[in-house]
């Protein structure tokens, strides 16, 4: 059940986990979008409108200019200029100065000065006058010094220039000053105070431009008064950052805002919309977007849920029918249901187990005929051995009773054949045995009864039973002794079996004189006994088939060599049954079998268990140690 669910429950779950991942990415990525495609127009729209401003500004300084003129050309003005004597203005000055009087000034004064800052006539409002009257008050930043200066300096001084801001009471103001110049120098100035206010053109062009939202501001080029668009006092922008276009207005808001010089003029125009303002709309517009991806994320959570439902049932059915055969229900079959491919791999699936049904049956029939097989020819090889040991036997006795010449003497010829048929029965009866214990390894019914065995003084032992065969050969058999705490674990008889096997074939296969050499080595947890030969060697792709039942391998080419090829075979066998092995390592000259072992611990209290048998006093034996 709860592998079920699981596999219901994971794909629905990553296909939720995928859509929520592209639709997360895809809303970042549009939020991004759309803050900076807004705050981009914005700031081009802020561009476009305060140059248009700008240039607005800066065009009507020669529209001034053509006012100016005739006024500064005045002869009654010039006269009154030269003159200079301080008496009232004329009233043909007077007239002069009112044609720069617009109806829409309201009092806004329009004077005559000297170049040294004495005020000839004027019309309109007495500023000076008001100044006087209001205690505290700052100087007008009148420009004429400021222009005198730029005489002095040789600069040219004929066109109509602008002052910068200041505030007086809740206006803010400057001035047009137009120099009048008679044979080359400065004989005076033509002024008029002018308030700042937005006119008709300009609103209509922000309003076009900016929109509502759009506040415009004027500043002197220096920074030290600050005026809004609607002609007040304004405490300007403070951090402004050039780069991003940003600044914080007088409450601490971050707004974005751009600005222009106008002309010539020691003025500059700027605008300012506050960020919130134009990422409103992108945030607006990413709500919206925010919410029909709610809305689709969970259409498609239920459409995940419901596509996982109808591919995690078959698929979990189809799990639940490969445990079964797994365990070994080869009967298990899943029902065709699902899209096109799922009923494709449930038909596979059925097919599949069908197969393999029949193959485990078929492979089942085939086992048990072969262990039928098997177990008949182990019972015949059972009561052939016992049938031909029982008459061998009697061959042996027989022989034994013509030897001791119980019937009668016999001649040397007759003895010589007596010891050869002797000879063929002890071959036969030891060819039986080994299919007997073959068969009774292949049966699993040899016992081992493992115990510690100390190594050297089992090897000690050994020699007396192989010496006769090394004598008759005339091979050299060479124990190396080993140190006295090496042991393995190992039933005792069948090791000696296995070092038996192992010597014999050592000197069967050693030419004459040659040397058979045993010895022991300890290999980290496990003991190693080495039988080395000086014979022709066995090739390297040999190796493995020589423990191979019924294989022989003729080392030198030239001999016969006898018995069925069994005796390898018992050996790896009785080995490897005590959690050991036996293999062929590779030398140059010669063999080498090691019979590895575990490591045992050696007891010196205990005394040696020996078959009974003598080493033997031979000389073609010899103990050595190894350096």
């Amino acid at each position: 059940m709860s592998r079920r669910m699981s596999l219901q429950l994971k794909l629905p779950l990553l296909m939720s986990i995928v859509l929520a991942t592209v639709l997360g990415v895809a809303l970042i990525v549009t939020n991004t979008t759309l803050r900076r495609t807004a705050v981009a127009r914005a700031s081009e729209l802020l561009n476009r409108a305060t140059k248009q401003l700008a240039t607005l500004g800066a065009a009507t300084v020669p529209t001034q200019t053509a006012r100016f003129l005739p006024v500064a050309n005045d002869s009654a003005v010039r006269h009154a200029l030269n003159a200079a004597a301080g008496r009232s203005p004329s009233p043909t000055v007077a007239a002069a100065l009112q044609r720069l009087v617009l109806p829409t000034d309201s009092g806004l004064p329009v004077e005559l000065w000297t170049p040294d800052g004495r005020r000839v006539a004027f019309v309109g409002n007495d500023v000076r006058a008001q100044l006087t009257v209001e205690a505290g008050k700052p100087e007008l930043p009148l420009p004429s010094g400021g222009i005198t200066s730029e005489t002095a300096k040789g600069k040219a001084a004929d066109s109509l220039r602008l002052g910068p801001l200041y505030a007086d009471g809740n206006g803010v103001y400057f001035w047009y000053v137009m120099p009048i110049r008679d044979r080359g120098r400065t004989i005076g100035f033509v002024t008029q105070q002018r308030k700042l206010a937005l006119g008709p053109n300009a609103t209509r062009t922000l309003r076009e431009l900016s929109g509502d939202s759009v506040s415009l501001y004027y500043r002197n080029v220096d920074g030290g008064f600050w005026a809004s668009g609607l002609g007040l006092p304004f405490q300007g922008l403070r951090d402004p950052d050039t780069i991003q276009g940003t600044a914080r207005d007088s409450a601490g808001e971050r707004v974005l805002y751009h600005e222009e010089r106008i002309g010539s003029t020691p003025l500059i125009v700027g605008m300012h919309v506050p960020q919130r303002t134009v990422l409103g709309r992108p945030k607006r517009t990413f709500t919206t977007i925010l919410l029909l991806s709610a809305l689709l994320m969970l259409g498609g959570v239920i459409a995940a849920w419901l596509i996982g439902r109808s591919v995690a049932r078959p698929l979990g059915v189809i799990t639940r029918a490969a445990g079964a055969v797994a365990a070994g229900d080869y009967n298990a079959r899943v029902p065709s249901m699902g899209d096109f491919e799922v009923r494709r791999l449930a038909e596979s699936f059925n097919h599949m187990a069908a197969e393999i049904g029949a193959s485990r049956a078929a492979l089942e029939r085939q086992t048990s005929e072969a262990q039928a097989a098997n177990n008949a020819k182990s019972e015949f090889l059972t009561t052939m051995s016992h049938e031909l040991r029982t008459p061998l036997n009697a061959i042996g006795g027989y022989v034994d009773l013509l030897e001791m010449e119980l019937r009668g003497p016999i001649s040397e010829t007759q003895r010589r054949d007596l010891q050869r048929i002797k000879a063929s029965q002890q071959h036969l009866l030891g060819l039986i045995s080994s299919v007997l214990d073959l068969s009774r390894i292949e049966a699993g019914q040899v016992a081992y009864d493992l115990a510690d065995v100390q190594v050297d003084q089992f090897l000690a032992g050994i020699d007396a039973l192989v010496a006769p065969q090394a004598t008759s050969k005339s091979v050299h058999l060479v124990y190396a002794p080993c140190p006295a705490d090496l042991a393995v674990v190992a039933d005792r008889e069948k090791l000696r079996q296995i070092l038996l096997n192992l010597l014999s074939n050592a000197i069967r296969h050693t030419p004459d004189d040659g040397t058979v050499t045993l010895s022991a080595e300890s290999r980290g947890d496990r003991v190693a006994i080495l039988v080395e030969d000086t014979g022709p060697g066995i090739p390297a792709d040999k190796r493995e088939v020589i423990f191979e039942p019924f294989v022989q391998l003729d080392r030198s080419l030239t001999q016969t060599v006898e018995g069925l090829g069994l005796g390898l075979a018992i050996s790896r066998d009785l080995a490897r049954g005590m959690s050991g092995d036996l293999v062929v390592e590779g030398r140059q000259r010669g063999a080498r079998f090691a019979l590895t072992l575990p490591r045992g611990v050696a007891d010196a209290s205990k005394p040696m268990s020996m078959s009974g048998e003598t080493p033997a006093h031979s000389p073609v034996i010899s103990k050595t140690r190894r350096s």
